[in-house]
């Protein structure tokens, strides 16, 4: 019985780590990261913490099934990066007024897409929406949820600062840190999705 609970919890963990290092090389060209993503957290979801199918072929399967969605809304997530690094930009080679200015505009770019940035792709992996729609409801899950927020800000601060610090240790952290996050983010996806007269949620078997 201990040798069967720890073979599963070495699965476990390099499943986890499995599932980070697709999403790193998926991740590489920059602008397939948001796909990358959305195929993380399902992948996660529903092959490490529901063992459904294989983990590889649920890794692409999510990512063809959802690229449609998740990478226009990468596109525009990396234009308001873009803008608010230009405006840090202008902050350090403008006067110190103008530069303030920029620097303000930037903070105010950069807040809603790290405070939106776990819950979009995630929900992308669940729901099938329009552009608009997906903004809408996702800035709607932000403030209505905004305790949850907060602290899937801070988990994503912190795989930044762990990736950025420790480097050789980026293709461990993300499977860890999209289980993590998947744990605030899964009981609010529920509550849509939950089947009102039996205890399951369908996804979980598609």
């Amino acid at each position: 019985m201990k040798e069967s609970k720890l073979r599963q919890a070495i699965g476990f963990i390099i499943d986890m780590v499995f599932a980070g290092i697709l999403w790193l090389l998926c991740s590489l060209p920059v602008v397939t990261l948001g796909p990358a993503t959305t195929a993380l957290y399902y992948t996660i979801v529903k092959n490490v913490r529901h063992d459904r199918g294989e983990l590889a072929k649920v890794f692409f399967t999510g990512l063809r099934r959802n690229f449609r969605q998740s990478f226009p809304m990468w596109l525009f997530y990396l234009g308001l990066l873009a803008l608010a690094a230009l405006d840090i930009y202008g902050y350090s080679h403008m006067g110190l007024e103008r530069g303030r200015q920029l620097s303000a505009l930037g903070g105010m770019l950069l807040i809603p897409v790290a405070l939106s940035f776990p819950w979009m792709f995630a929900y992308i992996s669940r729901f099938e929406n329009s552009f608009a729609g997906s903004l809408r409801f996702v800035a709607y899950l932000c403030f209505r949820h905004i305790g949850r927020s907060l602290l899937l800000l801070l988990e994503l601060l912190a795989f930044l600062a762990i990736a950025w610090l420790i480097p050789y240790l980026l293709p461990i952290i993300p499977g860890p840190f999209a289980l993590l996050m998947s744990l605030q983010i899964e009981p609010v996806f529920r509550t849509f999705t939950l089947d009102r007269n039996e205890d399951r949620d369908e996804w979980y078997n598609e």
